[in-house]
């Protein structure tokens, strides 16, 4: 008795221990390609990062970011009011089932709020996004020199994922 009662419990375990595995190693929904951000000059205290977030599962939310780049990362939209352009910190960017939403200059975007030193093209910088449902997400995010355009290559940026 006491052996089939250690032998069903090692059993659970074991076909829990499998369960997560499968969570742990399964394809993300969300994905996050052509991330970049523009090189800074010396003494500019913000900088953005531009994306496209694609949602191939459950509607989701970008609620939130961080980077050791900045002291503090923030979601904004720019809305145009009276023929001007304002940026606007929002809390959260919905993402529909099947959307792909483009962060993009003139838009919405993540803002470095007080970098920590200049971005430098032909460098990188971690950023971690936060989604409610998907959890965490770390993308590498190459700086590109201000006068040039944004990469236009599409491919998924190296990215890793974490449970909330």
């Amino acid at each position: 008795m006491i052996v089939t009662n250690v032998g069903r419990a090692a059993l659970g375990l074991l076909l829990a221990g499998l369960a997560c595995a499968q969570a742990v190693g399964a394809e993300p929904s969300i994905h996050v390609v052509d991330a970049w951000a523009r090189a800074t000059p010396p003494g500019v205290e913000n900088g953005a990062v531009y994306c496209k977030i694609q949602n191939q599962g459950a509607a989701d939310r970008l609620v939130g970011a961080r980077s050791s780049a900045a002291r503090a990362v923030e979601i904004h939209a720019s809305v145009a009011r009276n023929g001007l352009t304002e940026m606007h910190r929002i809390d959260a960017l919905p993402l529909d089932t099947g959307a792909s939403v483009d962060l993009a200059p003139g838009g919405t975007h993540v803002m470095l709020v007080g970098l920590a030193a200049p971005l430098v093209a032909g460098e990188k910088i971690e950023l971690t996004l936060v989604f409610a449902t998907a959890g965490m997400m770390t993308v590498e995010v190459p700086v590109v020199d201000a006068r040039a355009a944004p990469p236009a290559h599409e491919h998924e940026h190296e990215h890793e994922h974490h449970s909330p």
